[in-house]
């Protein structure tokens, strides 16, 4: 299994992951992995997120209509 050693992490942070790791009874090397591979799943996530939403707006043909058009056309319906 590969190593990775990261020097000059901030006191506060070091600090961060150690009581993170102290609260869930975990090493801090497996604490580390855990939140490394949880914060780029999230950012996969949102990266998958922002391009789908991007998909449905290019697509949509609400887009082109102006929101103040959309309001006075509701209320001339009423």
């Amino acid at each position: 299994m590969p190593t990775l050693q990261v020097r000059n992490i901030p006191q506060e942070l070091y600090d961060r992951i150690k009581q993170s790791a102290e609260s869930e009874r975990r090493s801090l090397s497996q604490q580390t992995i855990i939140l490394l591979d949880e914060a780029l799943t999230d950012r996969a996530k949102e990266t998958a997120r922002k391009a789908a939403l991007e998909r449905i707006l290019s697509r949509s043909p609400i887009m082109d209509l102006d929101p103040v058009d959309i309001v006075r056309s509701m209320r001339d319906e009423r």
